[in-house]
């Protein structure tokens, strides 16, 4: 065995062994389909490799088959990277493109003129316009949260349509006779080395996606309300603290309003819990559609909303508030064709007049939303003029 076929035999070890990784790591708490096909992808281009060996087939045969399934890989691998941008693979015109790839193949083996370079030729084109189109997707819509790793994939796979290419322009001399083979087991162990590295350099890059995908929901999850998806009590003391030191920097105003539900008890009591968590919801998408673009929304817990208000002027906030309060009144939930009315009560804390910290300015617009409950509900209460 010459450096080359074992470099190649290299290639076909290392891809079975990147791909049965992606195949069992695809199949975790988290199904991740895009690892899954790419790791078909590198079987079905390993089992290509092997039976382009000649090992057990005639020659013909075997280039034949191992090239076909070497222009059928990527179709799985495209499929598994799309899966990480905002498109997906088009299937009929995929496997369209395969059978055309496979027909040429048949021609170049078995026909009148057979031509080894063909095998070379053919499954170069379908892998560089798949490989192109995905290159292009990771650039232009690669998934939310994973935008870097995403280059980095759509890197390697440029760098693969370039080493393909390289192959070709560079094969036809080698092969002339008379074939020098010194430099042929060169050039061959050069591209079998460069698919190595950058099978295992797209492979890991798609891991890193994956790992950017579960950092993002661990925080979506870590920073928001389950019920409503609004930010959660933590979310809202971490945009507080920077809201805070923005307003330090700059003066401009900063509210902190704090919302109740009113009579949400007799909801729960009168048509139970699955309703009253509805009734949630729909405050908390009124709130959401009815704030202003700046404004910070979340639920402190049971029926409790917040709102921090930035950049108001004097007694904005407490108007901002009343804004709010009206367009939750004025739009009623609908529940079993039943119109159920739904009012809040709100307290106003100003900063710096009402405290300069979490703590002291919520401890004052708690006080000032149970005084308008006292008052009669249905109100908001803020910094006395």
């Amino acid at each position: 065995m010459n450096r080359a076929q074992f470099l190649v035999l290299a290639l076909l070890s290392v891809h079975v062994l990147l791909g049965a990784l992606c195949l069992a790591a695809s199949r975790g708490e988290k199904e991740s389909p895009g690892l899954r096909w790419w790791g078909w992808g590198l079987l079905v281009y390993a089992a290509g490799l092997a039976f382009t060996l000649g090992l057990v087939f005639s020659r013909p045969v075997a280039a034949f088959i191992g090239n076909s399934l070497i222009a059928l890989s990527p179709v799985f691998t495209v499929h598994g990277v799309l899966h990480y941008t905002g498109k997906r693979l088009h299937w009929p015109l995929s496997l369209a493109g395969v059978a055309a790839t496979m027909a040429v193949l048949a021609v170049g083996n078995f026909g009148m003129a057979a031509s080894t370079a063909v095998n070379f030729i053919a499954p170069t084109v379908i892998a560089t316009v798949l490989f192109a189109y995905a290159t292009a997707m990771l650039v232009l819509q690669p998934v939310p949260d994973a935008a870097r790793p995403a280059r980095f994939v759509a890197l390697v796979l440029a760098s693969a349509i370039l080493v393909w290419w390289v192959r070709i322009i560079a094969m036809p001399p080698l092969l002339a006779e008379p074939v020098d083979r010194d430099r042929l087991d060169v050039v061959v162990s050069s591209f079998a080395i460069a698919q190595i590295l950058v099978g295992v350099g797209a492979t890991f890059g798609l891991f890193w996606i994956e790992v950017r995908l579960v950092q993002s929901a661990m925080s979506h999850m870590a920073f928001t309300d389950p019920l409503t998806g609004l930010h959660n009590r933590r979310a809202i003391l971490a945009r507080f603290e920077e809201e805070a030191a923005r307003w330090s920097r700059t003066g401009n105003g900063f509210a902190l309003a704090v919302f109740d539900v009113d009579r949400f008890k007799e909801v729960n009591d009168a048509h139970g819990h699955l309703v009253g968590d509805s009734l949630l919801r729909h405050v908390g998408s009124v709130l959401a559609q009815a704030k202003r673009t700046e404004d910070v929304l979340g639920r402190l817990g049971g029926e409790e909303f917040v709102v921090l208000m930035c950049g108001h002027q004097s007694g904005g906030a407490a108007r901002a508030a009343d804004r709010l309060r009206e367009a939750v009144e004025a739009l009623p939930m609908i529940h079993e064709g039943e119109a159920l009315r739904v009012t809040l009560s709100a307290g106003i804390a100003e900063l710096p007049a009402d405290g300069a910290d979490w703590d002291h300015a919520f401890g004052v617009a708690d006080a000032r939303l149970y005084e308008a409950k006292r008052a009669g509900r249905n109100r908001v209460v803020g910094p006395a003029a």
